[in-house]
């Protein structure tokens, strides 16, 4: 029987196995310290990804998924009676979209593409709504045609702990890491029409974690029926653990019940450990 296979990329924070167990087609993108080439959670754990990070004093570079990884993955559904769908971390990210549209091409009217216009645990609650939705519906169009619908709907923020990583990048100038270190600023984040945007800057983590709960509670609009997810960086989820005790329930439910994911190496080495952050529906 025909049916819609799933592939995803690492930045969605499923891990190799974890992707497996859901009958997900795994496509890891690239991490490299040095001249040594990563596939996340496949060469390289996320604890092992962060120790090195954390020692090393040059940031390590990213790199997307290429066009010959998404080719395995949709030969493989094709060749087994299947259509694929393909859902990636934003275009507006990285050139992993690209690359899943430039495999998609040898399989006309066999394989589908989403840009999650997300990342992290925002695409990873759009991929597990996907899979849901491919218990019971068949037809790849109406399950992207839902997907398109229910990425602009998709609500995330997260709390960094560090601007060392951002300015490390390249991403912020020295100055600004530096009057942001002796502040202790804190930036929230969230991804707006797929891109990064800060939203705000609280001074201390305390301070962070206030506007964090703020960003929730003012979110009347959640959807309870739809998953949600929390998330740290780093190997130490003491961050999280602290935001969790001092608000013990968000939506109106504990928040023990919201699954927690680690992010990976993809988002991570730009944020460095010690992020928090919140992904959700709205209505």
């Amino acid at each position: 029987l025909m049916s819609v296979k799933i592939v995803v990329d690492s930045a969605s924070e499923f891990s190799y196995e974890e992707a497996k167990a859901l009958g997900l087609y795994f496509c890891p993108l690239s991490v490299s310290f040095g001249d040594t080439e990563y596939r996340d959670s496949i060469d390289i754990d996320n604890k092992t990804f962060y120790e090195m990070l954390e020692a090393s004093k040059d940031l390590p570079k990213t790199s997307q998924v290429g066009p010959f990884a998404f080719q395995e993955a949709f030969e493989e559904i094709v060749e087994n009676g299947h259509t694929a769908l393909a859902i990636t971390l934003s275009s507006k990210l990285s050139g992993t979209y690209s690359s899943a549209r430039l495999a998609a091409q040898s399989f006309p009217g066999k394989v589908f593409l989403v840009d999650s216009l997300s990342a992290t645990i925002g695409e990873k609650i759009l991929i597990l709504y996907a899979l849901e939705l491919t218990k019971t519906i068949d037809d790849p169009e109406e399950i992207v045609k839902r997907l398109e619908e229910k990425r602009k709907k998709i609500g995330i923020c997260y709390l960094l702990d560090t601007l060392e990583y951002l300015h490390k990048g390249g991403r912020l100038s020295a100055a600004q890491a530096l009057a942001g270190s002796i502040l202790s600023l804190k930036p929230l984040c969230t991804l707006t029409n797929g891109e990064v945007e800060v939203i705000a800057k609280a001074r201390g983590a305390k301070k962070g974690m206030e506007k964090l709960a703020e960003v929730i509670k003012t979110a009347d609009d959640y959807d309870p029926d739809m998953p949600a997810m929390l998330l740290y960086s780093g190997n130490d989820p003491k961050g999280l653990n602290k935001f969790k005790e001092l608000y013990p329930d968000i939506f109106g439910k504990n928040i023990d019940s919201i699954p927690v994911a680690v992010m990976g190496s993809t988002i991570g080495t730009h944020v460095g450990p010690g992020t928090i952050g919140l992904a959700f529906f709205k209505k």
